[in-house]
């Protein structure tokens, strides 16, 4: 341990200013981090609580969470490898917890640029590193939109996308994703990139290193050129095209290339479930795929169409003939009710409802034997009664899986769930009050004008549509997310077994023909998606 390292950790803040403070605490969590010296970061975070007792602005209670971030981050360093595969790190989840605390505070835009570049980076990577790829890269994006050249996330984005796409079946998709991820690390050692560190030098010589590899693991003027000479049509009309180019910009396609942008070639539904491997004597029906098939194929259809309602019911502003002489009362709070309305509704409620569905594809393809009227999204990982990760989950290698884990932790742990998703309790909350009580929505221009807060006497909750439509995309995005990181998961165990099998062959000597039958499926016309009229 260095000399000044040993005297910041037992130097006392308490005759320093709060700024002075923050100064002290953040050397020392740097120095701990460049010699991986634990103390020195529980030291850090001890001074942190110690200065989080004292009347903080704004400002600073975003840095103490920020600088509480990284002193975890040490701890992470020191008692892990990043690639470990235990599913839960006491560490890495106050890291994240600091993290999102800072980004979801209040006074977090007051920070300068570079400051908030470095939180929402750090929370991407956190993010990425729990197998939260969709999440990750809109945290990268928002780094990036307000400083466009800050070079770690336009670096980590690169790997970010390096690693998504290597878990996709399609060539064609991984090539696209490994030209952005060339690209993003060319753009971090450029000269006009931004650095937050004075030592950039290593940094730029380690990404142009990475950047050259990736370049000679593809012909990236092949791969370009197809990228832009591909670009088919949004749809036929005016409609089908509007309707598709809302969905592109807010990533709610089926497609991972969606996520590289609002490109054209992204604007279809193309995710399917890859070759599933299935012994005969678990199929007692034969001459069938496997059910996961159509199961995944019904999730699919839900979704696109709540998504579908959900443009509708936000864009459709014509009175609909299905409302003409529906007698209601004006119960004097600017009601809202209509058949837009209504479809806004039910596209939240389908959402939601898809990841309950998720768990219960989870259960049923690693035969994780729970009992089925009991399944959800939050105890699937869960020993039965019990809040204690599943044993075969605490350190298989899946990374997707993984992330659909976290998902739920944010979506449903009591302490992650107040500030990783600050509002994981109001869509719990709405989506109750939708499918058990009353959901009572009020006209969003009107809520300010009205002398006091909606209530619904206690029959429900009372909310803006405003507050209603937003909430349904983000649920809509959850959604997507549930469902492409299903199928990556599954495209990652299939992998996995048909490995092992083969390992467990060549080490038993076994020479024989094995026969692996195959069904071939072909997909459902559009023209057979619709029934006859009546």
């Amino acid at each position: 341990m260095s000399e000044d390292l040993d005297k910041l950790r037992e130097r006392s803040i308490t005759k320093l200013d709060n700024m002075s403070a923050l100064g002290h605490i953040g050397a020392l969590v740097d120095l701990s981090h460049d010699a991986a010296y634990a103390r020195g970061a529980d030291r850090a975070l001890y001074l942190l609580d110690q200065l989080e007792r004292r009347a903080l602005t704004g400002r600073e209670q975003v840095i103490v969470h920020y600088f509480r971030a990284n002193a975890w981050n040490v701890k992470e360093d020191v008692a892990y490898a990043h690639g470990s595969w235990a599913w839960e790190h006491p560490e890495r989840e106050q890291k994240i917890l600091a993290l999102s605390r800072a980004v979801a505070h209040s006074s977090f835009a007051e920070l300068d640029p570079m400051r908030r570049c470095q939180i929402l980076t750090n929370r991407a990577n956190a993010l990425n590193g729990m197998g939260r790829f969709m999440d990750a890269i809109e945290g990268w994006d928002a780094a990036l939109s307000i400083i466009p050249g800050f070079a770690m996330a336009l670096a980590n984005r690169g790997y970010g996308l390096k690693q998504y796409g290597g878990l996709l079946e399609d060539i064609r998709e991984r090539a696209l994703f490994l030209l952005h991820a060339h690209d993003g690390l060319v753009a971090a050692c450029a000269s006009d990139a931004v650095y937050d560190s004075p030592d950039a030098e290593p940094l730029a010589e380690r990404f142009a290193l990475d950047a050259a590899t990736y370049a000679a693991a593809a012909d990236f003027d092949r791969i370009r050129a197809l990228e832009q000479d591909d670009d088919p049509p949004l749809g036929r009309g005016r409609a089908e095209k509007d309707y598709r180019g809302w969905c592109l910009k807010h990533r709610l396609f089926l497609n991972p290339l969606n996520d590289l942008g609002p490109q054209a070639r992204g604007a279809y539904d193309g995710l399917v479930l890859p070759a599933i491997r299935e012994s005969l004597e678990d199929r007692p029906r034969a001459a069938t795929p496997p059910p996961a098939i159509a199961f995944f194929n019904q999730m699919k259809q839900e979704y696109v169409s709540a998504r579908y309602m959900l443009y509708e019911g936000l864009h459709d502003t014509r009175l609909h003939h299905s409302d003409r002489g529906v007698r209601l009362f004006d119960t004097l709070d600017y009601p809202m009710h209509s058949l837009a309305t209504e479809r806004v509704r039910t596209a939240y409620r389908v959402a939601y409802s898809l990841l309950d569905k998720t768990a219960f594809l989870i259960d049923h393809y690693w035969k994780l034997g729970k009992i089925a009227d009991r399944i959800n999204f939050r105890n699937v990982w869960m020993e039965e009664g019990k809040q204690r990760l599943l044993a075969c989950f605490k350190k298989h290698s899946n990374l997707p899986l993984r992330g659909l884990f976290w998902l739920s932790k944010e979506l449903f742990d009591e302490q992650l769930k107040q500030t990783t998703a600050p509002d994981a309790r109001e869509l719990h909350d709405i989506r109750n009050a939708l499918e058990h009580k009353f959901l009572q929505l009020h006209e969003g221009w009107a809520c300010s004008l009205m002398p006091v807060a909606p209530a619904s006497d206690g029959l429900g909750l009372s909310i803006s549509s405003d507050l209603l439509e937003a909430k349904a995309l983000r649920v809509m995005k959850i959604a997507r997310s549930a469902l492409i990181q299903l199928a990556l998961a599954i495209g990652v165990e299939e992998r996995a077994r048909a490995r092992q099998e083969q390992e467990e062959r060549e080490q038993e000597g076994l020479d024989e023909l094995v026969v692996i039958g195959s069904m071939p499926l072909f997909d459902l016309e559009d023209r057979r998606k619709r029934r006859d009229p009546i």
